[in-house]
């Protein structure tokens, strides 16, 4: 057989094929090989520019119906990435079509020419040890960025892996793109390459009901990102070990663990075991076999893998080079498909009045953005005098126009800090992972809080008159996971297996709790159980805060807002109208007026008025992520990812 395709490969030098746009391209010199097929580098008089074209295999594609799918699937592909209006980090598809070989009609997939050498090869040339951190984190950082791009479109790669990801110089600086794969349509069934037991989730090989989303990239991203820091495939097969068996144990094994393959890690890793364990953390959750257990998109996997590579790369006393700006996916625009598929799921109900975009309010700047900074929360206390911040290199705090940095307490590592929450006592509690939860007084103390487990990655908290509500997931068992921690009384926990992670909790007026997670988690939580909200579940859920008269209203991927209320055997949700499509990931309702108002992705601020989330301009010159919303009428103060912190007075 090899024999064979060697013969058919060599046949198909000089052959000519007529793209779907009347276009025709010359095979020329073969430049790629896999599974699948074979790719080309071709001429064009047309286009005046060298393509590539990857001829798939024989049996591939076989019969004149899936023929037609792929061509449907081609058609599909070519216009979504040519309408991204973010496309860095993946290669254009420019046509499609079939050529004719002794074997039968062919289908190929053309693309740009990419010169340069894949992923695979570059792993391989550093002969079973991890690439350094710094280039991982340049590589994988622009991965993440196309595959946010993509999912956000509408499409899944599906098929990542080294030798999918090419490495180039454009412009003097090393740049990675991704080829091959994409699929937009087709379900668990319709595999456009076969399963790869080294990268492609178990989904991929129909042992999970139900379609195949962004989740499995994410598992491929981690074990791709494994590969490159040790040299080791994450889920390598065992010498001589039968296919149904590494199913197995890719179903039921352990995890790929850094921690393991220590003395192939590059040297900067090497003496940290800190960074080791944390990043092993994160891979081994994004590798779940149950999709509902990874990470909710590539962004917040990057988001918490990106300053573990970055604080491993950190100028020393001893030397060391300063690490890039990370990636941004600000500039990474959804379509607005999303809401199309959101009113298909669940229609939305019929505003009272169209809401009209809301006028340039006066902004005042409070504080400067932070240089080489991203803050992972930010909250408003001593009544608008000031604001505390969590980053990277541990507390900020906002006085009089400036961000000064508060050393965290002794025993306190601020890279296991999750996030803030003010106490009605005057405190600030801090929670993350391994169990942390601790609260630090205005006069710097720290006041250990003892949960009834330790293995807790904690998310985010609400805490009020009647005491304090944590939310995450267990670390070694994943799902849903709330700890009520009552003023008076023995602390209590409530684990939801059959939930995703909770990312954000609230306690309602009328004493219930409710909690928002991933794969559009809502539910109500007691110390006595769990209680499903239903609702159309079409993307993530980040935040929710609580409004008067027992309502709630929630936010999350895709601009989704919805507002739950209180019924007659539990609670309900509706989906409202927005004015945005971007991730939304913090809402806060003002005391007095019970207004509701949510901020998130590319700099991104809405109000909630009768006829849904009208967006607030706000000043030109932040474009990051809003972090923080704190509506105190007649102010409005707001906190960006980058630090910059404005603020603006109604009628203004």
């Amino acid at each position: 057989m090899a024999l064979v395709d060697a013969e058919l490969r060599q046949s198909l030098i000089g052959q000519v094929l007529s793209g779907a746009q009347g276009v025709r391209y010359e095979l020329g010199e073969l430049v790629g090989e896999g599974r699948s097929g074979w790719v080309f580098k071709t001429t064009s008089e047309v286009l005046g520019a060298t393509t590539a074209v990857k001829v798939y295999r024989p049996g591939f594609v076989d019969g004149g119906t899936a023929l037609l799918r792929f061509a449907r699937e081609a058609n599909v592909l070519s216009r979504l990435l040519a309408s991204l209006p973010e496309r860095r980090g993946l290669a254009h598809v420019i046509d499609h079509g079939t050529i004719e070989s002794p074997r039968g009609a062919l289908p190929c997939l053309v693309r740009e020419y990419l010169p340069g050498q894949n992923l695979a090869r570059v792993i391989a040339a550093h002969g079973g040890f991890g690439l350094p951190a710094a280039r991982t984190r340049r590589v994988m950082g622009h991965v993440a960025r196309a595959l946010f791009a993509l999912h956000e479109a509408g499409g899944v790669h599906r098929d990542l892996k080294p030798s999918h990801v090419l490495i180039a110089q454009e412009r003097g600086q090393e740049t990675a793109r991704i080829t091959d794969g994409f699929v937009t349509t087709l379900g668990p069934q319709d595999p456009l390459d076969p399963p790869n037991l080294l990268y492609e989730a178990p989904e991929s090989f129909g042992h999970l009901a139900g379609p195949i989303g962004p989740e499995a990239d994410v598992y491929s991203f981690a074990a791709v990102l494994y590969e490159l820091l040790c040299g080791t495939a994450a889920f390598a097969p065992k010498p001589g070990e039968a296919k149904p068996k590494a199913l197995l144990r890719l179903m039921t094994g352990d995890r790929p663990q850094l921690g393991r393959v220590r003395a192939t890690l590059p040297a900067e890793l090497r003496d940290r075991p800190d960074l080791v364990a944390a990043l092993d953390r994160e891979i081994g959750r994004a590798t779940s076999t149950n999709p509902i257990h990874r990470h909710g998109s590539i962004r917040e996997l990057w988001l918490a893998l990106e300053p573990l590579l970055r604080e491993a790369v950190r100028p020393t006393a001893s030397g060391g080079s300063t690490p890039e700006e990370p990636v941004s996916f600000d500039s990474v625009f959804p379509r607005s498909s999303e809401g199309a598929r959101l009113a298909a799921a669940m229609p939305m109900p019929t505003p009272s009045a169209a809401p009209v975009a809301a006028p340039m309010p006066v902004w005042e700047l409070l504080g400067p953005a932070i240089a080489g900074e991203r803050l992972r929360a930010a909250m408003v206390v001593e009544e608008g005098r000031a604001i505390m911040a969590l980053g990277t290199r541990g507390l900020y705090r906002l006085v009089h126009g400036a961000w000064s940095l508060a050393p965290l307490p002794a025993g306190i590592d601020v890279r296991a800090v999750r996030g803030l929450s003010r106490l009605p006592s005057g405190e600030v509690l801090l929670f993350g992972d391994a169990g942390l939860c601790a609260a630090l007084s205005p006069r710097g103390g720290l006041r250990r809080i003892t949960l009834p487990e330790r293995e807790l990655t904690l998310l985010a908290a609400h805490a009020d008159e009647r005491g304090i509500v944590l939310v995450g997931e267990r670390a070694s068992r994943p799902g849903g996971v709330a700890i009520f921690l009552p003023n008076e009384g023995a602390p209590t926990m409530l684990a939801a297996p059959d939930t995703a992670r909770f990312a954000g909790v609230t306690r309602t007026s009328s004493g219930h709790g409710i909690a928002v997670g991933t794969q559009g988690t809502l539910v109500e939580i007691s110390e006595r159980g769990a209680r499903d909200v239903p609702w159309g579940r079409t993307g993530h859920l980040y935040a929710i805060a609580a409004g008067p008269g027992g309502v709630a209203y929630a936010v999350g991927s895709g601009g989704h807002a919805l507002r739950v209320e209180p019924a007659h055997g539990g609670a309900v949700a509706t989906l409202e109208s927005v004015q945005t499509t971007r991730d939304l990931v913090g809402v806060a309702v003002d005391p007095t007026t019970g207004g509701a108002w949510a901020v998130g992705a590319d700099a991104r601020l809405l109000e909630r008025q009768e006829g849904g989330w009208i967006r607030v301009p706000l000043d030109p010159s932040v474009t990051s992520a809003l972090l923080l919303v704190w509506p105190r009428t007649p102010r409005i103060t707001v906190v960006a990812e980058d630090g910059s912190a404005l603020c603006c007075y109604a009628g203004r």
